[in-house]
Parts: structure tokens; sequence; C-alpha cells
């Protein structure tokens, strides 16, 4: 099969063609023309040339694709291996181009949902936000319910296996607590302050002071239980 290190153009009739061919597929979904997602699925074929098939449809003037994934909110992103679903995402913005193209390929976590429904989450307290140093006073100390923060950072294998247990916890206790996100290479003064030595390190804060705190990836159950006591 050739290199494509430029996106490739379906339709309903040759989406199949496209989706049984051997490299993974990053599938484009729009309906108009957005100059930065178009130049950010460029991008990302670009980058990938080799590693995965990018391709793009109209679904405005291709229904049946539309409704084999489950008319999203445009534009948005279906991945595949195989024929299967990998991941999808709806109401997309460039950075989740990147972001599906590296799990695509293997060199990232599978993106939970896309920016622009990561925003309204957090906006609402169902999902973590991130803080940093300058931030944290305002964020953690000054906050009017208690706030789990989890020091972390990319490089950490099991601060990536606790992600997804955080996530949950902050939709299941949304508006009784805050779930914050501390990258401790990018923010070194807090990570000290607080002796973020071994990560992931979970701490509780409730009226600006620490309150409780865990070493390492535990289970849901185990953090849950430290969230709990600073509900008392």
């Amino acid at each position: 099969m050739p290199v494509f290190d430029s996106p490739i153009t379906t339709d309903d009739t040759s989406l199949n063609r496209v989706l049984g061919q051997k490299l993974p597929v990053l599938l484009y979904l729009y309906s108009r023309a957005d100059p930065a997602l178009d130049s950010a699925v460029r991008q990302a074929a670009k980058d990938n040339a080799g590693e995965i098939l990018v391709a793009r449809i109209d679904v405005s003037a291709n229904p049946s694709a539309y409704a084999r994934f489950g008319r999203p909110a445009l534009p948005a992103l279906v991945t595949l291996d195989g024929g299967n679903i990998e991941s999808r995402a709806a109401s997309i913005r460039p950075g989740d181009v990147e972001a599906h193209a590296d799990f695509l390929t293997g060199h990232g976590p599978m993106p939970l949902q896309s920016e622009a429904e990561s925003e309204a989450k957090q906006a609402s307290g169902a999902a973590p936000v991130h803080v940093s140093d300058a931030s944290f006073a305002r964020d953690v100390l000054g906050s009017s319910i208690p706030v789990l923060v989890d020091f972390w950072a990319p490089w950490c294998g099991p601060c990536h296996m606790v992600a997804p247990v955080l996530d949950r916890i902050a939709g299941a206790y949304a508006g009784r607590i805050r779930v914050a996100k501390l990258n401790v290479d990018e923010n070194p003064q807090m990570a000290a302050r607080y002796g973020a030595r071994s990560i992931p390190y979970l701490v509780v804060f409730k009226d600006g002071e620490p309150a409780g705190e865990l070493i390492g990836a535990h289970p849901q159950a185990n953090i849950e239980r430290l969230v709990n006591q600073a509900l008392r």
C-alpha cells in the first residue's frame, strides 16, 4: 500500500475500502470547512505517514457514513483499527486530532472526551481541573469545598493508571469536592512545598490545609475513603 502523507477524501461508496486496508484509520467527519481543523488533520497525516491513514468525509453529502457512526455532533473524529472503532470524539477542536492520532499510533493514552466536552465538564466541576503554582492558592487553598489534588507527571505510568479513577470521582462528587491535577515538572514550587517526592501523590485539602494523603495508584475505594473523610 502506498504511504499517504496527506489526508485522503472518502465517501459512502469508497468508505468500506478505506476502512478495510491494513493501516489504522483516523477518520475526520465534517459538514463545513474549518481552516484550523483542516490544518490539524493535514499535520496528523504528515506526522504519522506510514503508521496510520488519515481520511476525511463530508457527511452532509454522505448520510450513510454519518448514520453509521451514530450522527455525532460535528466536527467529529473516529479512529478504527481492523474496522473496529478504537476511539471517538464529537465537537472536536484541533488539539483532539493530535490526541487521537497519538492514541492510534500507541504514543498516548485514549482521549476520554473532546476538548470542548472536557472544558464543559471542568466548568461544572464534573471533571478534574489543572492547577499551577500561580493558581494553587486561589483554586485549592481558597476553595469553599474540599479539593483532591493529584500531584502527577506525564512520564509517570501509575499516574496514567489512576487518572480514569479520578475522572469518575470528579463526576460522582461534583459540587461536593473538586479534583485538581498539578504537573510536578511544570510546577516545582507547590510540589516541593507539599513533599510530592513519589507520584502519584494524592492530597485532599480542606479549608486550605492538607486533610489526608495517599501515595501511589490506589483503587477507587481507597480514594473515595480519603474523600469521604474530608466531607465529614
